[in-house]
């Protein structure tokens, strides 16, 4: 069974994605930390783009080490 999954995300989703509260999304958001490109006003609401906020996240891994 295919999943329909949509290509935007809205703040809700955003911010549960990344464990932050909604406030703290549009705060990055005004601030200008989300990756350009990664949000779209759409009939006046806020949405982001999946792939950027996906590649955020897969940016933002830190290397592992191997261990000793």
């Amino acid at each position: 069974m295919k999943t329909n999954v949509s290509p935007l995300m809205d703040v809700k989703e955003v911010s549960s994605y990344l464990h932050l509260s909604p406030a703290t999304v549009y705060s990055k958001r005004t601030r200008g930390e989300f990756p350009k490109g990664s949000t779209v006003k759409l009939f006046g609401k806020l949405l982001f783009v999946r792939e950027k906020i996906e590649q955020l996240v897969e940016d933002s891994i830190e290397p592992s080490f191997g261990h000793s």
